[in-house]
C-alpha cells in the first residue's frame, strides 16, 4: 500500500498546477494523464511553449470531477 503522504502530495501538486493560466500535459505525472486525456476528449487544446496545454477552467473542472467522482482509472502511486 502506498504511503498516504505520497498520495496527498501528488494531489496537492495537481492543485498547485491549477493556479497556472494553462496546464501542459507534460507537467502532469504520468499516472494522471490517462484520466485527464479521457476527460478532455473533444475539448479545445492550445499550444504553450511548444507543448500541448489545456485551459485553467477545463483543468479545474477535471479536479472537481476527481473530488466528486474519483478517477476513471486505477492510479498506481509510486
Amino acid at each position: 500500500m502506498p504511503n498516504l503522504n505520497i498520495i496527498s502530495e501528488r494531489l496537492e501538486d495537481l492543485q498547485r498546477l491549477s493556479q497556472n493560466s494553462a496546464v501542459c500535459l507534460d507537467d502532469l505525472r504520468e499516472e494522471f494523464r490517462p484520466d485527464l486525456q479521457r476527460f478532455i476528449v473533444g475539448e479545445t487544446l492550445t499550444v504553450h511553449d511548444g507543448k500541448i496545454a489545456i485551459g485553467n477552467n477545463t483543468f479545474r473542472q477535471w479536479l472537481e470531477k476527481i473530488r466528486t467522482k474519483g478517477f476513471d482509472y486505477e492510479i498506481a502511486f509510486k
